[in-house]
């Protein structure tokens, strides 16, 4: 006699459950890897400002000299000595000293075309991040 409050699964039942738990788990794993690729970025991003920062600061408090505010911004140090910080290369950075007037001036610093490596289906690849740039203005106290 067949069981009729209790009736057993048949095998398309069984093969419907497959399929969903694979279609749910590929969406959780690419959301998953999205989630770590926008964490990637802002921490990236967020290093890349705070170089950019110290290479326009130690650039007021100094003597003007674009390669060493470079290799501040890309080494941690005027002197270019150990290994580059995020990836970054001389070539990435631009420094400018702009005349104000008055004795003030403003220097520039700018990190433009960093690449940035996403793993996130769909938009896998290399993609460039945009431009940072920090300008701060330093006077002159009086000497001459």
């Amino acid at each position: 006699m067949r069981n009729l409050i209790y009736p057993t699964k048949n095998k398309l039942v069984l093969g419907s459950g497959v399929v969903e738990a694979a279609l749910v788990l590929t969406v959780a794993l690419v959301t998953f890897i999205g989630l770590i690729d926008i964490g990637s970025v802002l921490f990236r991003m967020q290093g890349l400002v705070e170089r950019t920062r110290a290479g326009a600061r130690w650039g007021v408090v100094n003597t003007y000299n674009a390669a060493s505010i470079q290799n501040v911004v890309v080494y941690g140090n005027s002197g270019g000595a150990g290994g580059a910080l995020l990836g970054l290369t001389t070539g990435l950075v631009s420094v400018s000293q702009v005349d104000l007037g008055d004795g003030v001036s403003a220097v520039r610093v700018r990190i433009a075309n960093y690449p940035f490596r996403f793993f996130t289906p769909f938009i896998a690849g290399s993609k460039t991040l945009p431009p940072i740039e920090v300008s701060l203005t330093t006077e002159s106290l009086g000497a001459t």
